[in-house]
């Protein structure tokens, strides 16, 4: 594993840091890529550290899981990178 950072390191190369989930409690309002309101957290998900790793809500009259990675803080409140269609799909 050091052999390759160290490769990676002596290359110039950086790694991106992996994108942290904004803090996220059971009632927030979720909007989607497309701006729209779609729902509120009934559960967040966490990973064995304490770290959040998704949140759970009911979109459409069903419970979908939308991953940890896909959400960041907006301006209304917690937003995530997937569009209606996307959130349809789960």
């Amino acid at each position: 594993m050091k052999k390759i950072i160290l490769t990676i390191a002596a290359l110039g190369l950086t790694v991106p840091a992996f994108a942290q989930a904004p803090a996220v409690d059971r009632n927030d309002t979720i909007y989607s890529a497309d701006g729209t309101k779609i729902g509120k957290v009934d559960r967040v998900v966490t990973a064995a550290d304490g770290a959040v790793s998704a949140i759970r809500i009911i979109y459409r009259g069903k419970f979908i899981t939308i991953p940890a990675a896909t959400l960041s803080a907006g301006e209304k409140g917690v937003t995530t990178t997937m569009s209606n269609a996307e959130l349809k799909k789960l």
